[in-house]
């Protein structure tokens, strides 16, 4: 009974120190690139429009908003063509309280329904009580954002 104690004892205290290595083997995962952080134009981090339309009440700016899909090649285009254009950046931020929306994931598929979502993307601009001030059902050049940026502005009476 003794020996066969020691050798259950044995074979444990073997497997335990067989089984450490002295490294370290908890890996923290990579850190995940907030996606919104590399666009100079300022879209909010939010779940919900009702935060941004409170955003945009306290700052005096309207909402813009763009509904788009990962799959979807437009809303790249405008991506890489807009977004990360300083300048351009700079004009909408002056004036609206940016919002991306995925259509196809948590609080985006309520907000397609809501707004009506058909083609993507689609570009809303809002005044702060989230009434449609301007819509564009399809990307949108440089010279067309920035004119319906505008006609937003003046519909709002700012």
């Amino acid at each position: 009974m003794k020996r066969t104690l020691f050798f259950v004892l044995l074979a444990m205290t073997w497997a335990a120190v067989s089984c450490h290595t002295g490294k370290k083997t908890v890996k923290s995962p990579p850190p995940v690139e907030d996606e919104l952080s590399k666009y100079p134009l300022h879209f909010i981090r939010s779940d919900y429009l009702s935060d941004v339309l409170e955003t945009a009440k306290r700052d005096n700016k309207l909402v813009f908003v763009d509904m788009y899909a990962d799959w979807c090649a437009p809303c790249k285009v405008m991506d890489e063509e807009l977004y990360m254009d300083e300048s351009f950046a700079e004009i909408i931020n002056a004036n609206f309280v940016s919002y991306k929306v995925n259509v196809e994931k948590e609080n985006g598929t309520n907000l397609s329904t809501i707004f009506e979502v058909r083609v993507l993307p689609t570009l809303l601009f809002l005044d702060a009580d989230g009434n449609v001030l301007q819509r564009s059902d399809g990307a949108l050049s440089r010279s067309q954002f920035l004119q319906m940026a505008d006609q937003a502005v003046m519909m709002s009476g700012r």
